[in-house]
This record gives structure tokens, C-alpha cells and sequence, in this order.
């Protein structure tokens, strides 16, 4: 009974929010003569209303998963890994290391060729993970909490992102490499921008996070170093080592996310190749207050504003063409609304449980 009146809390506040977010949305649309139903029906078209919308979205939601399914590691260990964004970069450039010199016709590299992109996502995973490692150990032996260690080490890896891109690996007039040959992207039907293969990665990954959580050691382990790190390492859990892990496997699937956006989503290296996905994940993250089954489809979700977006900002009709940017507003104010109403539901409770005791 007591999950499920919580379930239902969720529930309410998430749909609360939203109506509040879709009401601000209305309002500054409204404020520029613009007319919300047709717009809302125009984003709903755009982003499933065809077989190859879907399949934007879904492409589109598989970094913000892998990226989300490593911040429920973190953040359920208490960690806020901020710098899940230069992991994402991290693993494009990793990713990258390969890519970019692989010829545009490998027929002559027989089973070769079928490994070439198993190594770039395995490098890609790689470089997130040194990346978060760096963080864990700031934290760890450092003394430096992981927020500010995350932030300094995004700038670091933008820095080095761009000093490629306009150094060494830079093709052509604009800071970016050449397209990546065809055997270095993510394999995809021919028909739509849909990857099985990626699918089935970002859904194992996540699948593996949901398990971990729910029933294995090291996921009770995170829960209590979540709850009280101090009370947890005197029941015999080894907090530092368990929160380095948690750090590292977060940094990996970044990587992985990162990899997704070079190979798959741009199909070259450029100067914002992570595409903000890793502040995508921690929204999300904070959006399920750290609740691994509502992540897929509050994912989906999250997914479904940036194609839905882009198809008001392309559109021809002047009473519902707007700037893309208005769904990052929206995004915003429904993360920011449910936290309201969470703490407000928090303090609720709170009282009543104080209520309760006195009387």
C-alpha cells in the first residue's frame, strides 16, 4: 500500500507539472501571436505521427538512456556526476581515434571489417570511463566533491574536443573531421535512421543498471552509501571503492553515448558533438527522483520534444512556427515544476508525520 500511494504521489505531481509546463508554453506562445492547439497538433504530427518520425525519436532517445542509466548509479550512490557531459565528449573522442582512419571501401578486410565498430564503441566506453575515473579519484583521494571535479574536467574536455577539431583531425573550412566511412557508423536499415544494434545496446545496458539496482549487492551497497555514507562504512560497506565503481560504469555508458553521437547521429566529430545529452540525463535522472522504472519512458518522452520541435521550427504555417528552443523551455520548466511539487510533497508529508507524533 505504501508504494503504491506512492506511485500514485509520482503520479499527480508528475501530471501537475506538466500542466503547468504546458500551460507556461501556451502562455509565451499566446504572448507571440502564435496559436497553441494547431502548434500541439503540428508537434504531436512531427514527432510520431510517421514511421520515420518514430524512429528519430526512438534514435534519438538512446544516448539520454545510456547516459541516464549510468546517473541512477551515481545519484542513487548520492554522487551528482555533473560531469557526465565531458564523458559523453570524452567517448566521441575515443570513438573518433578509430573512425577517422578507416577507408571508405574495406572489402578487402574480410572478418576484420565486422570489428571495427565493436572496437570503437569499446574505446568509446573507455575514454568516459578514464574521464569519470579522473572525477572519482578528485573525490576520493582529492577531497574535491564530485560537482565541482565534474564541471572543471567538462571544460577540460571541450578544450580538447575543439583543439582537434581545429588542429590535427580538422577537414575542410569548418572545425570537423571528414564523414566517417560507412563501415565506422553504427549499422542501420536501410530504409529508416533506425539501428537495431544500437537499440539493443542502450537497452541491455539499461537493463543491466535496473538489475543491479534492484538485486544485487552492489546496487544495496550504493543505496546505503546513498542514504548515510558514514553510517554505511561502519556496517562494513567500502565506500570508496563502490562509489569509484559507480563513477567508472557511469563514464562508460557516457562513453557509449558519446560514441552514438559520432557514429550515429552526426557521422563525423564536431565541436558539440555530445548534443547536451548528458545534462539531458541528469534531468531526466532528477525528473524519476531516481526511480529506474520510470526512466525508459519518461526518456521517450524527453525524446519526443526535440524531433516534435524541430518540425514548428521547419514549419511554413506562421501561426505555429516557433524556434526550436521553446521545447528546451519547456523541458525546463517541467523538471523544475516536479521538484516543486516534490519538495512540497515532501514537506507535506513531513508535517503530517510530526502531526502524528505529537498528538
Amino acid at each position: 500500500m505504501g508504494r503504491l500511494a506512492r506511485w500514485r504521489g509520482a503520479a499527480l505531481t508528475f501530471s501537475a507539472a506538466l500542466i503547468a509546463a504546458l500551460t507556461l508554453i501556451a502562455v509565451i506562445m499566446l504572448s507571440l501571436d502564435k496559436a497553441p492547439l494547431a502548434a500541439a497538433q503540428r508537434f504531436i504530427e512531427g514527432a510520431i505521427g510517421t514511421p520515420s518520425a518514430r524512429a528519430d525519436v526512438v534514435m534519438a532517445a538512446l544516448p539520454m538512456l545510456l547516459c541516464a542509466a549510468g546517473l541512477l548509479l551515481t545519484f542513487t550512490a548520492g554522487l551528482w556526476n555533473i560531469g557526465v557531459e565531458g564523458q559523453v565528449t570524452m567517448g566521441a573522442i575515443f570513438a573518433t581515434i578509430i573512425a577517422r582512419t578507416i577507408p571508405r571501401d574495406v572489402s578487402d578486410w574480410g572478418i576484420f571489417a565486422a570489428l571495427i565498430v565493436p572496437a570503437e564503441l569499446l574505446l568509446a566506453m573507455l575514454g568516459g570511463a578514464l574521464w569519470a575515473g579522473v572525477a572519482a579519484l578528485l573525490k576520493i583521494r582529492g577531497g574535491i566533491n564530485e560537482i565541482f571535479g565534474g564541471v572543471a574536467l567538462n571544460f577540460i574536455s571541450v578544450n580538447i574536443l575543439l583543439s582537434l577539431v581545429n588542429g590535427p583531425w580538422r577537414v575542410g573550412t569548418f572545425p570537423q573531421t571528414a564523414p566517417f566511412a560507412p563501415a565506422a557508423l553504427l549499422p542501420r536499415q536501410p530504409e529508416l535512421r533506425l539501428s537495431p544494434l544500437g537499440i539493443g545496446i542502450a537497452l541491455a545496458a539499461f537493463g543491466a543498471v535496473f538489475m543491479a539496482l534492484r538485486s544485487t549487492r552492489f546496487g544495496l551497497q550504493l543505496r546505503a552509501i546513498g542514504r548515510n555514507a558514514r553510517s554505511a562504512g561502519i556496517l562494513g560497506v567500502r565506500v570508496e571503492r563502490n562509489i569509484f565503481w559507480a563513477m567508472v560504469i557511469c563514464g562508460a555508458l557516457a562513453g557509449l553515448a558519446g560514441a552514438f553521437q559520432a557514429l550515429f547521429t552526426r557521422g563525423r566529430l564536431l565541436p558539440n558533438i555530445s548534443g547536451g545529452v548528458g545534462f539531458m540525463g541528469v534531468l531526466i535522472v532528477l525528473l524519476t527522483g531516481v526511480r529506474a522504472a520510470w526512466v525508459l519512458p519518461v526518456t521517450l518522452f524527453f525524446a519526443v520534444v526535440p524531433i516534435g520541435s524541430l518540425k514548428l521550427a521547419t514549419s511554413l504555417d506562421s501561426a505555429v512556427q516557433i524556434d526550436a528552443t521553446l521545447g528546451n523551455v519547456f523541458q525546463g520548466a517541467l523538471v523544475l515544476a516536479v521538484l516543486i511539487g516534490s519538495g512540497v510533497r515532501a514537506g507535506l508529508a513531513a508535517r503530517r508525520e510530526r502531526r502524528s507524533e505529537h498528538g
